[in-house]
């Protein structure tokens, strides 16, 4: 559904004037779009390179042949916070089960990140981009506007559901182990 909702927003879009179509909104509207498209089931998802709180560069690509849980936060996401009770007992479940858990933060602050990452005793993978929340092209690349987004990959790095959570990943994890 969401695929044939982008794909009519963008036939709209092409429908405007070109006035419309080349003013600065208009911009933002095709990227809005474009990303959309890119990060539907089915398709690859977008690689990126970050770094853990070691300093250690890790990049998406690095993670094929499991499944993957990315996990889109910030510290000062209440939701977000609430959200990982619910992860931490998913990555005991699944661990050692060939399903990778990564974290990307979206925190302005390295500090503030690393503080909520021992707060939240992340086991998993952890990585930050360093351009905060506001200038972040990993969250443009996965066309997130509010946060926690949580997006499934499967061992091909494909994404298999997008802003999924609780229950609904965890189902979701659970068929993606018994194909």
């Amino acid at each position: 559904l969401n695929a044939f909702l982008d794909t009519e927003l963008e036939q709209v879009f092409n429908a405007l004037s070109p006035k419309v179509q080349n003013s600065s909104f208009a911009e933002d509207v095709r990227e809005e779009i474009a990303a959309r498209i890119r990060v539907q089931p089915g398709m690859p998802a977008p690689d990126f390179t970050l770094e853990t709180p070691d300093g250690t560069k890790l990049s998406l690509s690095d993670l094929r042949g499991k499944y993957v849980i990315l996990d889109f936060w910030a510290s000062w996401c209440g939701p977000c916070r609430q959200e990982m009770k619910n992860l931490r007992e998913q990555y005991a479940e699944f661990k050692d089960q060939g399903v990778r858990f990564m974290s990307i933060s979206l925190d302005d602050s390295v500090e503030k990140w690393k503080k909520a990452c021992e707060e939240e005793q992340i086991p998993w993978i952890s990585v930050r981009d360093d351009n905060g929340w506001s200038k972040s092209e990993v969250r443009k690349l996965f066309g997130i506007q509010a946060i926690p987004f949580i997006v499934l990959l499967d061992k091909d790095g494909n994404i298999v559901a997008k802003n999924i959570r609780r229950n609904s990943l965890r189902e979701k994890i659970l068929e993606l182990l018994q194909k």
